[in-house]
Parts: C-alpha cells; sequence; structure tokens
C-alpha cells in the first residue's frame, strides 16, 4: 500500500540480445498492458528501477538487467469467459501470447497472475501479435488435451471479423492457395500453385459492409502463419492497418495505425471429449 492506494509489482529481465534503446521505450514494448500515463507517472513518481536504482525513463536498458516498476494501475485483460476448466480472453491488439524477443508480459503471463497458484494456465492456441479478439486457455490437462486436439481437428470454429481495402468480388467466397514461410525475413508468401515446400491454406470471407473499405467475417479452414493477413493480400483485399503485407499509403489515409483483425467468435466442440463445454458458442464485437 501506497497513501492507501494499492500497489502492483511488475519486474521483467531485460534480454541479452536487446537493441539499443531507452528504459521507457523498452518498457513500452515489454508490458504493453500498461498503458502510456501510467507508465509516465511510474517514471515521475520514481518508481523504476533498474537493478535495484531509481532510473530515469530517459536512460539506457541494460541488456540483462533487473527492472521493476511499481504502479497503481493493474493490467487487465477482459475475460470473456470463465469456468472450472477453461478461461477464454479478449486478447488486446499489441500483446504477445509467446515469449518475444522483449520478454514481454505475455497472455500466459497474465493468466498465471490471474490464478495466484490456483492452477496453471495452458495456451490452447495463438493469436498473432497484432490480432485482438478470443483466445482460450485451459485449467487442467483434460481440457489442455481436448481443446488441442480440436484445434488440431478443426472440429470447433472459429471466426474472425477485419477491414479490408476495397470490395471483394465475389461478395463471399471460399479461397484455396498454397502458403511459403520465409524464415529469414518473417514473412510468407501465397501462390496458386503448388511450389515446392509450400502447404494448401483455405480462407473463407463473407462481406458484411461493401465499401471503399469493406468489413470481412472471414473462416479459417486451414491455421497458417499470417494465413488471413497473406491470402486478403494476396486476393487484392489487404487488411487495413497491415504495413507487412498491405498497403501502407492506404493505411494512412484511413489513419488506422493497428491492424483491424479481430478473432470474434469461439465455438467449442470436443467431439464429446469434454460434454459439459461443448455448444459452448463465446463471440465479441470486434474494437473498429
Amino acid at each position: 500500500m501506497k497513501g492507501g492506494v494499492r500497489v502492483q509489482k511488475y519486474t521483467l529481465t531485460v534480454p541479452d540480445n536487446l537493441p539499443d534503446m531507452t528504459l521507457d521505450k523498452y518498457l513500452a514494448h515489454a508490458l504493453p498492458l500498461l498503458p502510456e500515463r501510467a507508465r509516465r507517472a511510474a517514471f515521475a513518481a520514481r518508481d523504476v528501477k533498474m537493478n535495484g536504482q531509481r532510473t530515469p525513463r530517459d536512460t539506457r536498458a541494460l541488456p540483462g538487467a533487473q527492472i521493476a516498476v511499481f504502479t497503481p494501475y493493474e493490467m487487465q485483460i477482459p475475460i470473456v469467459y470463465e469456468d472450472e476448466h477453461l478461461l477464454i480472453l479478449n486478447k488486446p491488439a499489441g500483446l504477445a501470447t509467446d515469449a518475444d524477443r522483449y520478454s514481454s508480459m505475455t497472455v500466459t503471463d497474465w493468466a498465471v497472475l490471474h490464478a495466484q497458484g490456483a492452477y496453471q494456465p495452458r495456451l490452447c492456441h495463438r493469436l498473432d501479435y497484432q490480432t485482438s479478439g478470443l483466445i482460450a486457455l485451459a485449467k487442467d490437462d483434460m481440457a489442455e488435451n481436448a481443446l488441442k486436439e480440436m484445434f488440431a481437428r478443426r472440429t470447433g470454429r472459429k471466426e474472425y471479423q477485419c477491414l479490408v481495402l476495397g470490395t471483394p468480388q465475389p461478395a463471399q467466397a471460399d479461397c484455396h492457395a498454397y502458403l511459403i514461410k520465409d524464415p529469414v525475413r518473417a514473412v510468407v508468401h501465397v501462390s496458386a500453385k503448388a511450389l515446392p515446400q509450400a502447404k494448401p491454406i483455405e480462407t473463407e470471407y463473407e462481406t458484411i459492409q461493401a465499401g471503399a473499405t469493406s468489413r470481412l467475417r472471414v473462416i479459417l479452414h486451414t491455421g497458417r502463419t499470417h494465413q488471413i493477413r497473406a491470402h486478403l493480400s494476396f486476393l487484392g483485399h489487404p487488411i487495413i492497418g497491415d504495413d507487412l503485407y498491405g498497403d501502407r499509403a492506404a493505411n494512412r489515409e484511413y489513419g488506422k495505425g493497428r491492424l483491424m483483425l479481430c478473432a470474434t467468435r469461439l465455438l467449442i466442440d470436443t467431439q464429446g471429449a469434454m460434454p459439459e463445454i461443448d455448444g459452448l458458442d463465446i463471440r465479441i464485437d470486434p474494437p473498429f
């Protein structure tokens, strides 16, 4: 407690291979759930320590250093559904599901804090760093096995909504292509032909609102890296806010500073492995 206010403590270890940057910039990457106003307030109150020493925001982040941030702001991910087996969250854009090069707080890290030692959350599938929306974590072995098997067999259903450039023709389609990973550049490429090392992809879309930018509902029938982003770009309708596969000039024109892609529906069907959660149909509205 500090002045009657409960203070949260968040600790991090700066990665050894971190590029040269200020401590403030590092914390913006590593604690994406901490708003800028809260981060600035912590620095102003001298409540950020590096290796035990109170440290100004413009100090360079030292590789390997231990960072502690004290703040009354409690970082939260919206909980959409929770029972004794399952935790479903609405992941914000800009939050990693797995550890990244900044040793950021991840979805799993937050879930561990939420569990308070009562169980060990297990991530059952993933969303891209820039994608927002529904993500499921299991609380026990039974749920973990059932959900991972469901996602592997695609017996459940995942739907997304996105804003794309232009109006797709036809308004609804089930599209097939091939995807190739480029691990050196950390991107993927889509081809109409089955090239060496390419994997088949299937992406279904339906136009909800048409115009200069259109809103689509998207269903993945395969789950490859960056599939929705790369496939829609290949079809000539990149997602607004996608500077990697999209149109940067259009992104600036429409003023979208982040990826307009959200996982909006998760329908659970474990084929009887866990009948108590079969038929669970979780839906959210996208934040755009």
